[in-house]
């Protein structure tokens, strides 16, 4: 097979995976519980685990649950003691993160109606290319970065994106070594940040 042709059903492999994760999401359901609290139901959770976090505006986790393969899950968080303001319920299984914004006041809480869902990039390597797939439901602000070892940039960009988002990236030019594409999501008052490694030597593979 012809290098340009193999590049293009890499590409078509990344955006199909890609694209699967919109189908095998674990049903997730929040509803208000009364009293400053909540209950969190997932079902078909069929990808190893899925990870429960419940995060305020800075990113500081306050609270985090694990959910076994296909376990059904149901628990109740009582957010009584924390101080009103925003806050995040981050459900999360690898291919996906679902983002549940509520807003805690003096009397209750509210779950606000749209459940965000954010979807991790596909990344394939391929000789001098690196070929980036990802899918974004909704008009989101990405921001892509490759970054070596030492932390210094090579590629930064920040678009706005909505529909299959499909970006291939010219790595010829880059010494041998470790590198890390930093893919930066950012929705209403909160940001997913994926990281994905990869390897430049005789060989090219990615991690």
């Amino acid at each position: 097979m012809k290098p340009m042709m193999k590049n293009f059903a890499a590409l078509l492999i990344c955006l199909s995976a890609t694209l699967g994760f919109a189908t095998s999401a674990p049903e997730v359901t929040i509803v208000d519980a009364g009293q400053k609290s909540f209950a969190l139901y997932i079902e078909n959770a069929e990808s190893g685990f899925v990870h429960v976090a419940l995060k305020d505006v800075h990113d500081v986790v306050l609270l985090s649950d694990r959910v076994k393969n296909e376990e059904a899950f149901a628990r109740k968080y009582n957010l009584v003691n924390l101080p009103a303001g925003d806050y995040f319920l981050f459900v999360e299984d690898g291919a996906r993160t679902i983002v549940q914004p509520i807003a805690l006041t003096e009397d209750g809480l509210a779950i606000n109606e749209k459940m965000v869902q954010v979807f991790a990039p596909a990344i394939m390597v391929n000789h001098d290319k690196l070929d980036f797939t990802m899918l974004c439901l909704d008009e989101t602000s990405v921001t892509i970065e490759i970054i070596d070892d030492e932390g210094r940039e090579n590629y930064a960009a920040t678009t706005l994106e909505q529909g299959s988002v499909q970006r291939r990236f010219d790595i010829s030019a880059l010494e041998s070594g470790k590198y890390t594409v930093v893919t930066k999501i950012e929705g209403e008052n909160f940001e997913k940040v994926y990281r994905e490694v990869f390897t430049l030597g005789d060989d090219i593979a990615g991690n």
